[in-house]
């Protein structure tokens, strides 16, 4: 019985990349939960981690530093303090908790590129590049917000909110999410022509061997 419920929902869907999506994300995102509470202040707090493998504050830092060079070509003055946060000189300033750095996503992402049946180079390859998309759309995002500051644009400055009680951070996270389920749709889109092109020429080859 069981083997026929499985055997059907095989049918429909892909069981063994679906479990080892939802395995994979898990893993990477409460693996970064649990690095966060070490370099923060509290019951698992690491020194060696804080000052030798915090890949957290690194990854802080590259943001508020391209978001910071961001403002400087838009014509703001700003400096970055402590690593997590852009200042402006007239006042308002921008802080980058571990919560903007977008672990989920990421998470979401590596998890489905290697859940894939690929080739080994090309997981770390479209893993790389889906990251570094991530990535660099929220050094944007902090530097328009930077800017939205800087013009005391009321929307924003009002709790940071805007279109009926959306924040930025929930306005990124639809658009990063929008965008990876575009890299996924291309991702499929490309491998079924591949797919269709690798089935062709060896139909031909075969073909040709047996005249």
């Amino acid at each position: 019985m069981a083997k026929s419920v499985i055997k059907q929902l095989n049918y429909y869907f892909d069981l063994r990349f679906l479990v080892k999506f939802i395995s994979l994300f898990l893993l990477f995102y409460y693996v970064n939960i649990f690095f966060v509470q070490l370099a923060l202040p509290g019951k698992w707090h690491n020194d060696f981690f804080v000052e030798h493998l915090n890949y957290i504050d690194w990854l802080t830092g590259s943001l508020t530093h391209t978001a910071h060079f961001i403002t400087h070509i838009l014509g703001l003055s700003a400096i970055v303090e402590n690593n997590d946060t852009l200042a402006l000189t007239q006042g308002p300033r921008v802080i980058v908790k571990w919560q903007c750095i977008g672990f989920g996503i990421m998470s979401f992402w590596l998890a489905f590129v290697l859940a894939q049946d690929i080739r080994f180079k090309r997981k770390v390859l479209l893993g790389l590049a889906g990251v570094l998309v991530v990535w660099l759309m929220n050094c944007c995002r902090i530097a328009l917000l930077a800017v939205a500051l800087d013009r005391n644009l009321k929307p924003w400055k009002k709790s940071l909110t805007f279109i009926g009680g959306i924040n930025h951070h929930d306005l990124f996270n639809y658009g990063c999410y929008a965008v990876i389920l575009l890299l996924i749709f291309v991702y499929y889109k490309v491998s079924a022509k591949k797919g269709g092109a690798d089935k062709s020429a060896r139909i031909i080859s075969e073909a040709k061997h047996k005249s």
